[in-house]
């Protein structure tokens, strides 16, 4: 686990899990800022990638969820369903934020599952 004090190998001089913590609570705004400016620290870059990650996943498919949702919540029992998912979706994601926020201020590398894979994939020059 990595100590709450001062990191003076940061750019940022937080200590590495709570910037990291910081990005899993701010998912992909706290990403995006701790992506650009730390350089050094390889837990906060590990970290502001997952949030990206996390965070611009959960945006899409809100979106998409949403266009669904729409699209058929006049229709008698899909609608009720597809409620249904989407209450369960909410959750997991709820779910995987705070084991993410755990596992940042923990110090440790953690990555969501599936989220992670996919977004490598697609982002690969993202990945350090």
């Amino acid at each position: 686990m990595s100590s709450s004090t001062s990191n003076p190998g940061s750019d940022t001089g937080l200590a590495s899990n709570v910037a990291s913590g910081l990005c899993a609570i701010f998912t992909w705004i706290g990403g995006l800022i701790f992506y650009f400016i730390e350089k050094k620290d390889t837990l906060v870059r590990h970290w502001a990638i997952q949030a990206i990650f996390f965070g611009g996943t959960w945006v899409v498919v809100s979106v998409a969820f949403n266009i669904i949702t729409l699209i058929f919540a006049h229709v008698p029992l899909i609608g009720v369903l597809i409620g249904l998912l989407g209450f369960l979706i909410f959750w997991v994601f709820i779910v995987l934020w705070i084991i993410g926020i755990i596992k940042a201020f923990q110090g440790a590398r953690w990555e969501y599952p599936i989220i992670s894979q996919q977004c490598k994939k697609l982002f690969p020059k993202l990945v350090p």
